[in-house]
């Protein structure tokens, strides 16, 4: 099991982003009543949460499924392109940019709107990654890879 979060460079990354990610939804959380710029708390969290989700895409290959999917060159990586892993990804990815573009412009609803981006966000996190265990207590020659 610890290698599928310390298997190798980028997992290692990965999980240590993972931890700040969910740490600063902490942090924003418990520190609520006195944070005054929830504009500046969101961006600095999509930052950190697109930094995250760069190096596990590069944990699990998903560049490899992109290729195979288009032309088949390479193996897939650790999920297909139109796995609904995938489709969780690229839905919460796009829920939480928009929300963020709102946030510029309702500077009002900032905070839960943090929150909303929050929630989705463990929400994107818990099911990638608990597929990820799923999958490698089923199918664990699918990591040889790291």
């Amino acid at each position: 099991m610890l290698k599928l979060y310390f298997g190798n460079n980028a997992a290692v990354i990965s999980t240590l982003l993972l931890g700040a990610n969910l740490g600063y939804i902490l942090w924003g959380f418990l520190n609520r009543a006195t944070i005054q710029k929830w504009g500046m708390i969101i961006l600095l969290f999509i930052l950190l949460h697109g930094t995250l989700w760069y190096f596990t895409n590069v944990r699990d290959l998903y560049s490899n499924s992109i290729i195979y999917a288009t032309d088949g060159s390479v193996g897939m990586g650790l999920f297909s392109v139109s796995s609904i892993q995938s489709i969780v990804f690229w839905v919460a990815s796009v829920i939480i940019w928009a929300l963020g573009i709102l946030s510029i412009f309702k500077p009002g609803y900032r905070q839960n709107i943090f929150f909303i981006i929050a929630v989705v966000s463990v929400v994107q996190i818990a099911f990638i990654e608990g597929s990820r265990i799923w999958l490698y207590n089923s199918v664990p020659a699918r990591f040889e890879y790291m």
